[in-house]
């Protein structure tokens, strides 16, 4: 994940110099697509962490209950 974060974070300041260096209007959209692309990813990265962080607390949760029943089944 952490690779990932990376590479969104190089892609959206590269898109921001292709922005601000030149005037052709073709660099500008490459940019303008890297930069939105970069964004999503970033957005796409928040919600994969929360998402993870809730299922590690369900498994603690699942092995707490667990420890509580001493190992015995639903029924």
């Amino acid at each position: 994940m952490r690779a990932l974060t990376i590479v969104a974070a190089v892609a959206l300041a590269a898109a921001v110099v292709m922005a601000l260096v030149t005037d052709s209007t073709t660099v500008k959209a490459v940019a303008l697509t890297l930069g939105g692309c970069a964004c999503v990813l970033g957005v796409s990265l928040a919600f994969y962490a929360v998402g993870r962080s809730e299922d590690e607390q369900r498994e603690r949760d699942r092995v707490a209950r667990e420890e509580r029943e001493g190992g015995r089944g639903p029924y």
